[in-house]
């Protein structure tokens, strides 16, 4: 796709969005054809619509759409009124799988009993199952759990129960989709995916909150200056700008280098973009930035659910430094 298709894809795709309310995105995305896209240009399809979602905030979220698509799995459904299958990511706040085998064995797409424990995004279509990845002991195995409310307790995860992420525990009897090589395999796709798609987003709310400051700064006055013009001002604002030309380059080499740790490296370096817009934008917004009437709290809320998802930046950035010790980083992309 070259780069007048993109810019139509995107104007188009922005135009239908836009004119969704927010429990309808599914639906909308849908039926234009995103996830055929999804297939056939996975960078352009994750790129956009995640700019978009972090813009407009809808109530639901596509990184399940974008880790399966990712690991290839068929057994789900692209149109919104059939039922899909949903990811069970880790606790927020934690890239560690949470989930436990605990009788029975994960092997040979036999049955066993799962103690589930992680964050899944529900939105309007009908969930039939939970694809879970769990630990049978210290071996990665990957799980398929049928979704019914009586076996599981859900509840909403984070500070913005209309974002449609929840928390979900519960002891149930799972079928084994996938051992071993093939389950930690499996799981670095739809880790890696998950990481890409959420540093576009992550990017897209910290320019929000970045311009609505910005736009403030500009048009107040304090001691009959603009308070753009101290110098306290433009240090804050200039240090979340140098974090979001970080984050946005290295979202875009992920997709350059595609190795687990570019993926990570993204999500790191959006999620500390993301940190930076929150603590400075905030105190330039002054009272107005802890009020429900301006916007900066919708994204603050939305962030603060995505910096911790599958790991916060903290802990991602603990990984990479453990990983270059060890001496197995790779070239993260092309000098």
């Amino acid at each position: 796709m070259d780069t007048d298709e993109k810019d139509l894809f995107r104007t188009s795709l922005e135009n239908v969005t836009a004119s969704a309310s927010p429990d309808a995105w599914p639906t909308a995305v849908a039926d234009f054809g995103w996830h055929e896209l999804l297939e056939e240009d996975a960078e352009t399809a994750v790129s956009i619509l995640s700019d978009l979602q972090g813009r407009f905030l809808p109530h639901t979220s596509f990184v399940d759409d974008v880790a399966l698509a990712a690991a290839s799995r068929t057994d789900w459904s692209r149109h919104p009124d059939a039922p899909v299958a949903r990811i069970v990511f880790p606790r927020l706040g934690t890239a560690g799988i949470g989930s436990i085998v605990q009788d029975g064995p994960a092997t040979d797409s036999g049955d066993c009993t799962v103690a589930v424990a992680g964050v899944v995004s529900l939105d309007p279509r009908e969930t039939t199952s939970l694809l879970v990845p769990a630990l049978d002991r210290d071996l990665l195995v990957i799980v398929m759990v049928p979704f019914r409310d009586e076996d599981l307790t859900l509840e909403p995860a984070g500070i913005e129960p209309e974002s449609g992420w929840t928390r979900v525990t519960g002891t149930v009897v799972a079928k084994t989709v996938a051992t071993g090589a093939e389950a930690a395999s499996l799981w670095q796709d739809m880790r890696g995916a998950a990481y890409r798609a959420l540093a576009y987003e992550m990017n897209s709310i910290g320019r929000e909150m970045l311009a609505a400051t910005v736009e403030h700064v500009s048009s107040r006055k304090q001691f009959g200056r603009q308070l753009g013009s101290f110098q306290a001002v433009k240090h804050a604002l200039a240090d979340t700008r140098v974090w979001q030309e970080c984050a946005e380059l290295a979202s875009d080499a992920a997709w350059e280098s595609n190795t687990p740790q570019a993926a990570i490296l993204a999500k790191t370096l959006s999620g500390r973009f993301f940190r930076s817009a929150a603590e400075n934008c905030q105190q330039l917004l002054g009272g107005m930035g802890f009020t429900w009437e301006h916007s900066f709290h919708r994204y603050l809320r939305r962030g603060l659910i995505l910096e911790q998802l599958l790991g916060t930046s903290a802990e991602l950035r603990a990984e990479l430094g453990a990983t270059v010790k060890s001496g197995d980083m790779p070239v993260l992309a092309p000098l």
